[in-house]
């Protein structure tokens, strides 16, 4: 083999390598795009999993609370664990009969409790003006109609009050005046279709207080709890994947029935969720 032929051979022995090392680089991405398109699909595959699983837990979890024999669950009193497939979901009844009912309690027991959790007087009294304009009935075209919308517009808000009973928590967010720290601070104290005062028993210590500021300014003392009234519990239900994701629901819901033994009906009030990726 004379000189040239071995000039050529090496030439097109380099000549192949560099082909080969720019279909390499080329097909990297396109070899990343597919893995990361995999990941996400079994990613999204497996929140899909625990969200079904969660929400299973749920209604499992309604139930036993229906029920008024040897399976009933008694709220508060223990954290729950639904294994029946390969997804192990832990399960937290609250009882919501402690908390402030937004569509009942009066201006001055939200003004005292956003106070309690951090507001100042001024704020505290305008955001349960605020709540009892957005729960109260709207009058007829008028003024008073027209000033409510006019409010918030001028401040920015593309909505007004509509005049009507809160049927969502997270609703709060939305009333003039409320941020996201007062609603943070005040929600675990709030909830919905309790119509009535919140039951000392089940209530915690910034309600207390909070009830105390209240009545001690009108004179009145705190009343006992109408027992005939509705039941309202909040569930929460946890999810856990194998490689640390979690998808959690949490549900609102009121029980309607006697005192003892199992409730005839139920109605779900609030549906949320929150996720964690692995």
């Amino acid at each position: 083999m004379d000189l040239n032929d071995q000039t050529e051979e090496g030439f097109a022995l380099l000549l192949a390598l560099w082909v080969m090392a720019v279909l390499a680089f080329l097909a990297a991405p396109v070899f990343r795009g597919g893995q990361t398109e995999a990941n996400l699909a079994y990613s999204s595959r497996q929140q899909s999993q625990l969200q079904e699983a969660a929400d299973g837990a749920i209604f499992e979890t309604i139930w036993h609370l229906l029920d008024g024999g040897g399976d009933f669950w008694i709220p508060g009193t223990a954290v729950y664990v639904i294994d029946e497939s390969d997804t192990p979901v832990e399960v937290n009844v609250t009882d919501e009969r402690g908390k402030f009912d937004i569509n009942q309690s009066s201006q001055a027991e939200l003004a005292a409790l956003f106070s309690r959790v951090g507001a100042d007087r001024t704020s505290a009294s305008r955001v349960a003006h605020a709540i009892d304009e957005w729960r109260t009935l709207m009058p007829p075209e008028g003024y008073e109609r027209n000033s409510r919308e006019a409010f918030y517009k001028m401040n920015g808000y593309l909505w007004g009050p509509p005049g009507e009973e809160f049927q969502r928590l997270d609703e709060l967010k939305l009333v003039a005046g409320m941020t996201p720290d007062l609603y943070a601070a005040s929600i675990p104290y709030l909830t919905l279709a309790l119509e009535q005062e919140p039951w000392v028993q089940y209530a915690p210590d910034v309600v207390l207080a909070t009830l105390s500021d209240v009545q001690r300014e009108d004179g009145r003392g705190i009343g006992d709890a109408d027992k005939m009234g509705p039941i309202v519990l909040q569930i929460h239900a946890r999810a856990r994947g194998r490689n640390g994701s979690s998808f959690s629901r949490r549900a609102l819901i009121r029980l309607d029935g006697p005192e003892q033994g199992p409730a005839w009906k139920y109605r779900i009030l609030d549906w949320g969720f929150s996720s964690e990726a692995g």
